[in-house]
């Protein structure tokens, strides 16, 4: 009986070149790689570019969830007039703006310094929650209603598992008020109405 015969291995061909598809998909991965990584290596020295995760890998990001008290005023007249915004801006603006999204905050400013002439003078509030806020008691609030000093929200927080409220609290905010606490650990200025944008804007 023969023994079956052994397929001969076909003869390898030259080895396969680069094509232009290939590096096509080289580029797009580099890119979805490059973007996101900007966020995190490149970022602006502005106090907005934190809030700004549009290109980044936000999945479990708590950036997303800050939100911010933006208000306008018109100090080119005495005393300076608060602008209305729900008057002047499409609601999707003013949604952007709350998210301190920074070529939003630009061009809003370029408008309203664009419409008071060559004299004008804008000023900008943004108030912001830090994006840990979610993460600290006293984010949740300060109310007393037992007169203690201890906020309520030390009595029902899930941070506080380990530990009685008043530990919980000194633990976070140490020696201060809970007022005080509150304005240091959950709100950050990021825009101060002190400063006339419009002439910010001339000297850049």
């Amino acid at each position: 009986m023969s023994e079956p015969e052994t397929p001969e291995r076909p003869a390898e061909g030259p080895p396969r070149r680069w094509t232009w598809r290939d590096g096509l998909i080289a580029a797009v991965v580099l890119a979805n790689i490059a973007l996101p990584l900007s966020y995190y290596v490149g970022r602006s020295d502005s106090p907005l570019a934190r809030y700004d995760e549009r290109f980044a890998w936000r999945m479990f990001s708590p950036v997303r969830i800050a939100r911010c008290q933006v208000d306008l005023f018109d100090a080119g007249q005495a005393p300076a007039q608060k602008i209305g915004l729900t008057r002047e801006l499409h609601v999707v603006w003013i949604n952007l703006l709350k998210r301190a999204r920074p070529a939003v905050v630009d061009k809003v400013l370029d408008k309203f310094c664009a419409d008071g002439g060559p004299d004008a003078d804008i000023r900008i509030s943004m108030i912001c929650t830090p994006p840990d806020s979610s993460t600290k008691t006293i984010c949740d609030g300060v109310r007393d209603r037992d007169g203690d000093g201890i906020p309520d929200a030390y009595g029902t927080s899930h941070y506080c598992d380990d530990m009685d409220p008043a530990a919980c609290f000194a633990s976070e905010c140490g020696e201060r008020s809970a007022a005080a606490c509150y304005a240091e650990l959950c709100r950050a200025t990021l825009l101060d109405r002190d400063r006339n944008q419009c002439r910010d804007r001339e000297a850049i």
